[in-house]
């Protein structure tokens, strides 16, 4: 054990502890859970600003140890990794083989795949591949109560009646700590390209989602960019409409002819970009995450682009980098701070948009955070995830306060 001059939003643990197996950190949950301390499974830390501020931290785990390929089938398109393997680590094996985890959150260096797991982070391939909720096969956990266990992929019998193969993802290591994960992979496709397309405004750029999304065209992904957006991203200042496309080169090229022509038919201008215009979009997602705050909303599909707009004029005067994975129904915001009531004003302004249409603040300082929730009004389910957590975690061990409703 060492003492650790890590802090989740000001609050310094006692102790960092680095195992090297599950069956250590096992053991290290079970002695923090009996002698009443608090824990925080922690990997590269590149996800800490996500949650409320925790009640109490006693002891961090450092996951990084935790860093091999359990077993690798290249020919089933299968993998399980430990979950401190870095996630871009993981994407060189595999890529070795002619594969990939399909999932391509913003990743800052030294991510690793459990961090990104336990905060269900995604990406712009979410349009054709799905979330982690949707690559995760399997997982083994350790519990508090020192035992370790799996669920999903593998598995003849589940626990408790509970899908917790998908409850674990995105539950901020608040019910167990995963040391495995088990994925599902995808072939790397043999030729890629993207397609810019420069939109007179956001009511032209909804009707050129729209049409795409309702089409046979099938791009990998589709993200929509506000003018701050675009420049950090290296293009002209414009509404932005970008598709990915992978597949075979002749299919490639037809997609890139048929969005081209879209493009010019919703009255915008297809961009001659860079070769590196995907990677350039990449980057810019990645240095617009260390803003100040970081938002997140979620609305229907049909409401990508009214999210951009929303977002756009509600922080006008932030200088505000706003983009949207148009075709999944995400928008996100980086910006400098502002005012705890004008985050209020915008949430409420997302909640129009659906039942199901939500603001989370992904990240903003601590001072904030005592102001108002980053995650907003529970839903009715908050008492079901209560209850689970109390049968997972009846001591309130992991993390305790961090995740929705307070849990």
């Amino acid at each position: 054990m060492t003492t650790s001059t890590l802090e989740i939003d000001g609050v310094s643990p006692r102790e960092r502890i680095s195992p090297r197996t599950a069956e250590d950190l096992a053991a290290a949950l079970k002695a923090a859970d009996d002698t009443g301390q608090a824990v925080a499974a922690v990997g590269g830390g590149t996800q800490l600003d996500l949650g409320m501020p925790p009640l109490r931290l006693d002891v961090v785990v450092d996951t990084t140890g935790l860093d091999r390929v359990v077993e690798y089938e290249p020919a089933d398109l299968t993998v399980t990794v430990e979950v401190g393997m870095r996630m871009a680590e993981l994407q060189r094996i595999l890529g070795e083989q002619g594969q990939f985890l399909a999932l391509d959150p913003p990743a800052a260096e030294g991510a690793t795949i459990g961090g990104l797991i336990a905060t269900n982070a995604s990406g712009p391939l979410r349009f054709a591949y799905g979330t982690a909720r949707d690559l995760v096969i399997g997982t083994r956990v350790a519990n508090p109560d020192g035992t370790l266990t799996r669920a999903g992929g593998r598995v003849v019998k589940n626990v408790a009646g509970y899908d917790l193969n998908k409850l674990y993802i995105g539950s901020l290591g608040t019910l167990s700590v995963i040391v495995e994960l088990s994925f599902k992979l995808a072939p790397i496709a043999p030729a890629l390209d993207s397609v810019v397309g420069q939109m007179p405004d956001l009511d032209a750029a909804r009707e050129l989602v729209n049409g795409v999304v309702h089409s046979p065209l099938s791009p990998l992904a589709v993200e929509l960019l506000g003018p701050g957006a675009a420049v950090a991203a290296g293009l002209p200042a414009a509404n932005t409409v970008v598709f990915r496309l992978g597949g075979y080169p002749q299919a490639v090229e037809r997609q890139v002819r048929d969005l081209t022509s879209l493009v010019s038919r919703h009255g915008g201008q297809r961009i001659e970009a860079s070769p590196s215009a995907w990677e350039d979009l990449a980057r810019m997602r990645l240095v617009a995450r260390q803003r100040d705050v970081v938002l997140k909303a979620a609305a229907p599909i049909s409401a990508s682009t009214a999210l951009v707009a929303a977002f756009e004029k509600q922080l006008e005067g932030l200088e505000p980098l706003v983009w949207s994975h148009a075709g999944s129904g995400v928008a996100y915001a980086a910006c400098n701070p502002p005012e705890a009531e004008a985050l209020a004003s915008l949430r409420r302004g997302v909640a129009a948009f659906g039942e199901n249409a939500s603001l989370v603040i992904e990240r903003c300082p601590t001072v904030l955070k005592r102001a108002i929730d980053v995650w907003g009004d529970p839903s009715p389910s908050v008492g079901l995830m209560r209850a689970i957590k109390a049968k997972l975690d009846p001591k309130n061990t992991l993390n305790p306060g961090r995740y929705v409703g307070g849990i």
